[in-house]
């Protein structure tokens, strides 16, 4: 009798730890797939998992505005907001800490790096309005010259760029006819050339910066990598 109050005394007892390593589960969308997978304690701790999880795949990307689609859309561009911005994710990804191991170790400084470089991007994108020039200084700079020396020079350099952006967009339309009409209507504006400045920056600069990106990260390998943090893992799809 002894033995067993014994026995049921030290199941109580441990019940807590039982509960708290089957508490160890976490969960997460692959499209319309939910995975629920036991995190093996050996590898990975729950906050590690959601750490990686959160800045890797689901975090929002930046949302500050850094480009222009009319004139009046400059007034929310703000370099201020992009700084607070991005310190604050810059922070954050700092103070967070990912599984152990060389991968992890990579990843993470992957991941710091593409944030400066987007934070960069976006900032000098606002005060190239004003002064093209801060592009010189920008990752992808060479590939995308063209833009940023039309942007720079003005003028005649800079209206037939804009003009040879808007001809190609109409030779691939389907209807093209609006984008006529609405090219026409900007080009006899008396302030044609801020709107070409702004469509420069967006269709041809930004374009050109998105089309030359190195992929620094590897959704596949991700995902191999994610799951060895795991010691079992099911799901179930709609």
């Amino acid at each position: 009798m002894k033995k067993l109050l014994l026995s049921l005394a030290l199941l109580f007892l441990l019940a807590p730890a039982i509960k708290a390593q089957e508490a160890e589960v976490f969960e997460w969308y692959e499209g319309s797939c939910l995975f629920t997978a036991a995190i093996d304690s050996s590898k990975a701790s729950y906050q590690q998992v959601q750490n990686v999880h959160y800045t890797l795949i689901q975090a929002s990307d930046l949302s500050q505005p850094f480009l222009a689609y009319q004139p009046k859309d400059t007034a929310y561009l703000k370099v201020k907001n992009i700084r607070f911005e991005c310190d604050n994710f810059q922070k954050e990804l700092e103070r967070m800490e990912y599984p152990k191991g060389e991968y992890w170790v990579k990843i993470k400084k992957a991941k710091a790096a593409d944030l400066k470089e987007q934070c960069l991007l976006r900032e000098k994108a606002v005060i190239a309005l004003t002064n093209p020039k801060v592009l010189k200084d920008t990752p992808y700079s060479k590939e995308c010259s063209r833009y940023i020396s039309a942007l720079e020079k003005g003028g005649k350099t800079l209206l037939d760029l804009w003009k040879e952006i808007h001809e190609k967009e109409i030779a691939e339309a389907l209807d093209p006819n609006p984008i006529i009409q609405a090219f026409e209507k900007s080009w006899n504006s008396p302030n044609r050339e801020f709107l070409a400045k702004i469509e420069i920056l967006r269709y041809g600069w930004w374009n050109c910066v998105i089309q030359n990106q190195k992929s620094w990260f590897d959704e596949t390998i991700y995902r191999t990598e994610f799951r060895k943090l795991m010691s079992t893992v099911n799901s179930s799809c709609r």
